[in-house]
């Protein structure tokens, strides 16, 4: 039995992991909106959720050229799922002559500006938030503070102070990036790559696995202290998180989640071996992985909410870094599709014609939803199971 209490939480979950969504999507839609503006582009509505509208607002801003049985101004509307948005602009989705506000007239160029600007967002609100949680709270490099007695580490020649730069011929530069080398190369003897003293050093490590799935270098790693942290008097061996740490660290991070599920993707083409639980997954199935945690980091006995916050404005990072890179993927119905149709017209020096593209996008949305349902399907079963 749920008692009132995980009722409670759960209710909180779902309405926070709700808001998470409706931002992403906010900021997503906001970056073709205000790229539409800068290119002269009249945008008719722009609209949060899915289906019968709820609320409607009215904008300041007039078409300057307005079209007869049309709104001369943007609309803002509500919708009543609370799933995705849409920024509709004049010209998009049919051929509009002689109009300098319609998309279709506008150069290559502005259009592809136009269809970047939501993905270019998702980055930046990622990288506001990933660079906030590094400069306050910290981030973790790959310069080597401790090394564990008769550990893997030690038998490599592995020594403090030296600086990790390389795993199994991958370059990395985030604590995160090497764990994910360190976990995808299991217990197989694993090449690294070190500058000590200014040299690069080669030595090979065998991890040790303590657990199923859980792998010992013995080794820690430098932690840069964030501003939110307070440094007992007397301590000297502790160093703050700058500014240029801070936000490098979060640009790595931001590439980093961009190309691991490419790497997912090479390892499970090629069979290689992937982690537990690594798997397409829908919305349903990451909120159930999401709501884990969350319990567990409620029921934490100091700093709770703290803790539970911290983790909701990272997966909004995280989320958003997924929306942006899907949505640049080469996908019918997606702005990357789009992306694919204005190269195509830049070479050809012609647009295919708009018939064509809206079957390929109207071919392409079916087969997503089909998707969709399949694999929200797949996760409620698991859930349930």
């Amino acid at each position: 039995m749920i008692n009132i209490s995980e009722a409670v939480n759960m209710v909180i979950f779902i309405l926070v992991f709700f808001l998470i969504l409706g931002l992403v999507v906010f900021v997503h839609e906001f970056g073709h909106f205000i790229m539409a503006r800068r290119c002269g582009i009249f945008v008719e509505e722009f609209a949060m959720g899915m289906g019968p509208k709820i609320l409607t607002f009215k904008g300041k801003k007039r078409s300057k050229t307005p079209r007869e049985g049309e709104e001369e101004v943007t609309l803002y509307t509500l919708r009543a799922l609370p799933i995705g948005g849409f920024c509709k602009m004049r010209g998009m989705e049919e051929h509009i002559p002689d109009d300098p506000e319609a998309m279709n007239n506008k150069s290559v160029f502005d259009r592809i500006l136009v269809i970047v600007g939501g993905s270019a967002m998702n980055f930046l609100l990622a990288l506001i938030i990933f660079f906030a949680l590094n400069f306050i709270y910290g981030y973790t490099t790959l310069v080597v503070t401790h090394v564990a007695d008769a550990s893997p580490a030690q038998q490599a020649g592995l020594q403090v102070g030296d600086r990790i730069t390389h795993a199994n011929d991958s370059r990395v530069s985030l604590w995160e990036n090497f764990i994910f080398v360190r976990d995808m190369n299991g217990t197989n003897p694993m090449d690294m790559r070190i500058i000590r003293d200014g040299q690069r050093i080669s030595l090979t490590i065998v991890p040790q696995e303590i657990n199923d799935g859980e792998y010992r270098l013995g080794f820690a790693p430098t932690h840069m202290v964030g501003r939110r942290i307070t440094i007992p008097e007397g301590f000297t061996d502790y160093e703050r998180a700058s500014f240029i740490g801070s936000l490098t660290t979060s640009v790595n991070l931001i590439d980093f989640h961009i190309r691991t599920p490419f790497r997912l993707l090479t390892r499970f083409v090629t069979r290689q071996t992937l982690p537990e639980g690594v798997g397409v997954q829908s919305v349903i199935g990451i909120g159930a992985q999401v709501l884990e945690v969350y319990q567990e980091t409620m029921q934490l006995e100091q700093n709770a909410i703290e803790t539970t916050i911290l983790f909701m404005v990272s997966v909004t990072a995280l989320i958003s870094v997924a929306i942006g890179i899907m949505n640049l993927l080469p996908i019918p119905a997606l702005d990357g599709a789009r992306l694919m149709f204005l190269i195509i017209e830049g070479i050809r020096k012609k647009p295919v014609s708009q018939e064509r593209e809206g079957t390929v996008h109207m071919v392409g949305f079916v087969i997503l939803m089909v998707l969709f349902v399949v694999v929200a399907s797949r996760d409620i079963f698991n859930i349930i199971r």
